[in-house]
């Protein structure tokens, strides 16, 4: 909490394992170029869902994950008013019919991919209201994250000031 929450590109002892395999690198520098190539930010951004975190038992690589993270609360609303959002993005759940049909739902899951993005025009966007169904996450189909809906802050510098955070688990 000294210096804030990093992004990939500002923590070079980050565990990028998750990022090797899609990225097919296998250093720091390497998944930070590629997430770049994915969309100028990339590397400096962070996740960040609109309600807490819940597993179930068909879940664990949820609480796997819940358990192993730091958690945080951000002050959005000052963060922006600060300057330090580039650019926000929704990652629709792949089971949302409003951004997938059912075709491209398929194709997403039969690729193993979990992100895709959509940019908003700005944090206004956010929707706060959104019902996450946590029940839909099933380690058993390999995907950790494409059922859940959450959001993509781009941060400039890549680091969250401790001042606009949080801790809570």
């Amino acid at each position: 909490m000294d210096v804030g929450l990093l992004s990939i590109s500002a923590n070079p002892n980050a565990d990028i394992g998750y990022y090797t395999k899609r990225s097919g690198r296998k250093t720091h520098k390497g998944v930070c170029v590629w997430m770049e190539k994915c969309f100028k930010g990339r590397s400096r951004a962070i996740r960040f869902f609109t309600t807490p975190l819940q597993w179930t038992k068909k879940s664990l690589r949820i609480k796997e994950l819940i358990d192993s993270c730091d958690l945080f609360e951000l002050n959005l609303t000052r963060l922006v008013k600060d300057g330090f959002v580039e650019a926000v993005y929704l990652k629709p759940s792949v089971f949302d019919g409003h951004y997938f049909s059912m075709e491209s739902r398929e194709k997403c899951l039969r690729s193993g991919a979990d992100e895709t993005l959509i940019k908003l025009k700005s944090e206004k966007d956010i929707d706060y209201k959104y019902h996450q169904t946590w029940d839909i996450c099933d380690d058993s189909k390999g995907l950790r994250m494409a059922p859940l809906q959450y959001y993509v802050l781009v941060i400039k510098g890549g680091i969250i000031p401790p001042k606009y955070l949080i801790k809570i688990g």
